[in-house]
């Protein structure tokens, strides 16, 4: 009872009634119609006639009296056609005509008369029909009556009305049954994805909605819906994860920060030694800073949409870069060699896209081992995008893990020892993603059976982008 009550309060049903409604109205304006241009005709046709006679009639009586009325009278109730006449004297008693009593006796004023009525043919079988005609009395009192019979049209005309009558019930019965059906399959699609969201706000995240394939709104819908999971699962396995990372990553440096305080304190006063602490300490403190921004960094570019995006001249910013890093390259014993192409231009937030490519060579250098190599180059696409490649030959991520480094906080066990806090390669993910583009991990320069780490990362060019 209660489902059925539900269902007649969804909005298909509403529209189903509203549908029903329109239908409905079309119908009777169809009988309207049909009526006026039938049977309205009809009697327009028959008061037509019967008028023509009696003012011929009328005109009769006038110039011959009752005598040359009579006669006329007889001649055409003879010719037996579609016209019916009676002459009655002025208390309704017959005198000619069709019938042998008045279907009424009129008033001093004329009337219109619609009637059935009943007659006898040739062979004295009765006769029954419709009639519709002008009834009035004349000079000095005689009643003259003229109508036409309406024969086989009314027949005609009743069973069209009939007919349009059965239609617009069969159709109103149609659009309400047709409208609870669509409204009974619409509410079982959206139950399921309510039953889903519930599900979901239970704590069951793997749930997702079912699609059909039929490809209509409500898969569009379950798509959409799923995807928007996907992501909810995806931030929220971060957010579990996140907590257990940062406790591990600041375990370290907060520990550190708080011996090397117990050791000056415990120390003898040394104006030296207390500074030695205290840059100690600053450094550790600076650690923190690093992590913290980093971690509002990355959560700026992927929750804000007004960055402002200018055209970036990509060639002329990563020679800067690689002319910066060239010297710290050379001091921790790496070979570092840039080849980039000109006129490279893409449409963006020039800082974050510094900050990418920053991430990218400081990444490649922290993990590969002195006598190492880091290449960077920067090319042109054939698909009218920019693909910017970071390679060494350091030890690596093995092809299995390299989707899960591009979370936040998320660092292999051969990392934990370098500084580091896991979110240097989230943002350059989340940075393009911004600039909706990609990056993607995969082998780089072998040295032995080591193949490196190859990190690419690609962004539309600036009239791909503008597009």
């Amino acid at each position: 009872m209660r489902s059925g009550l539900a269902l007649l309060r969804t909005t298909t049903f509403r529209l189903a009634l509203a549908q029903a409604g329109i239908v409905l109205a079309f119908v009777f304006a169809l009988l309207l119609y049909v009526y006026l241009a039938t049977v309205g005709q009809l009697e327009a046709d028959s008061d037509l006639a019967a008028d023509q006679e009696y003012t011929a009639l009328q005109r009769a009586y006038s110039e011959g009296g009752i005598r040359r009325l009579s006669q006329e009278v007889s001649e055409r109730t003879a010719r037996q056609g579609p016209l019916l006449y009676v002459l009655a004297e002025g208390n309704g008693v017959v005198l000619v005509g069709d019938f042998q009593q008045l279907p009424s006796v009129p008033g001093e004023a004329e009337e219109r008369l619609d009637f059935a009525f009943e007659r006898f043919d040739d062979e004295g079988a009765p006769v029954r029909g419709r009639a519709r005609g002008r009834i009035g009395r004349l000079l000095n009192g005689p009643i003259l009556l003229v109508a036409r019979d309406l024969g086989d049209n009314s027949a005609i005309t009743s069973r069209i009305t009939n007919a349009l009558w059965t239609v617009a019930l069969l159709g109103l019965a149609l659009s309400v049954a047709s409208g609870l059906m669509a409204a009974w399959l619409a509410s079982r699609r959206v139950e399921t994805l309510a039953n889903t969201a519930r599900e979901v706000m239970a704590g069951d995240l793997s749930r997702r909605a079912p699609m059909r394939g039929e490809s209509d709104e409500f898969d569009a819908l379950a798509e959409a819906m799923n995807a928007m999971l996907d992501r909810l699962e995806q931030l929220m396995q971060t957010t579990r994860t996140a907590g257990d990372a940062i406790a591990h990553d600041l375990r370290s440096p907060l520990t550190r920060f708080r011996q090397r305080l117990e050791s000056a304190l415990e120390a003898p006063p040394s104006s030296e030694s207390d500074r030695a602490a205290l840059r100690k300490a600053a450094e550790e403190a600076d650690r923190l800073l690093d992590m913290f921004a980093g971690v509002l960094k990355l959560a700026r570019v992927e929750a804000s949409s007004n960055w402002t995006f200018l055209r970036i001249d990509a060639s002329a910013v990563l020679r800067d870069l690689a002319d910066f890093y060239q010297p710290a390259a050379e001091e921790q014993g790496l070979a570092f060699e840039a080849k980039i192409e000109a006129d490279l231009a893409l449409l963006g937030e020039p800082s974050l896209f510094a900050q990418a490519a920053s991430n990218l060579i400081e990444n490649a250098m922290k993990y590969t081992p002195e006598g190492g190599r880091v290449e960077m180059s920067a090319r042109a696409r054939p698909d009218g995008r920019i693909e910017i490649n970071v390679s060494d030959n350091g030890p690596g991520i093995p092809p299995n893990e390299r989707d899960r480094v591009l979370e936040r906080f998320v660092r292999l066990e051969g990392a934990r020892s370098s500084p580091g806090a896991g979110l240097g390669l989230s943002l350059v993910a989340a940075v393009a993603r911004l600039h909706r583009g990609g990056l993607h991990l995969r082998d780089g320069l072998r040295q032995g059976e080591r193949c490196g780490l190859g990190a690419a990362l690609v962004l539309p060019a600036a009239q791909a982008a503008r597009q």
